[in-house]
């Protein structure tokens, strides 16, 4: 059963949900992101948010384990922006779903905060990755990987 937590103990990290809060301001957009997570185990859509200040509602009152952030939302400089709420949300695992993928904007993002860059053109095959990663226990996940 998808989300299944087994009866007795605590649930492993193996087989654990992973919480996931989908930031964009497009609801089609955030119903797009919301099919492709239905289709991956153990992947819950715990909320959703259109704007900044709903995605700091939902992370301080939800269980979230990921955001998946467009960066139009942060602000006008965005980046500035990401960093800023990398540091008053460390443990936050954020995704940045990017509309202008370069190698030289996924480097920038990765340096405002360390996080995962996803093109929004490319949903289906850069998310899994990223999931997998995430409900990899900490201790063996690859070197560089948050």
């Amino acid at each position: 059963m998808k989300g299944a937590i087994p009866e007795s103990g605590p649930p492993s990290p193996r087989t654990q949900s992973l919480f996931v809060l989908v930031a964009d301001r497009n609801a089609h957009f955030r119903e797009t992101i919301r099919r492709v997570l239905a289709g991956i185990d153990r992947c819950v859509v715990s909320a959703e948010a259109a704007t900044i200040d709903e995605v700091v509602s939902r992370v301080t009152n939800s269980r979230v384990d990921l955001l998946l952030l467009d960066v139009d939302l942060v602000t006008s400089d965005r980046l500035t922006g990401l960093k800023r709420l990398a540091e008053s949300l460390p443990e936050l695992k954020v995704a940045v779903l990017l509309s202008d993928d370069t190698p030289e904007y996924r480097a920038a993002v990765l340096r405002h905060g360390g996080h995962f860059s996803v093109a929004k053109d490319s949903l289906e095959e850069q998310i899994p990755p990223v999931l997998r990663v995430l409900m990899t226990p900490e201790d063996a996940r690859p070197s560089g990987a948050r």
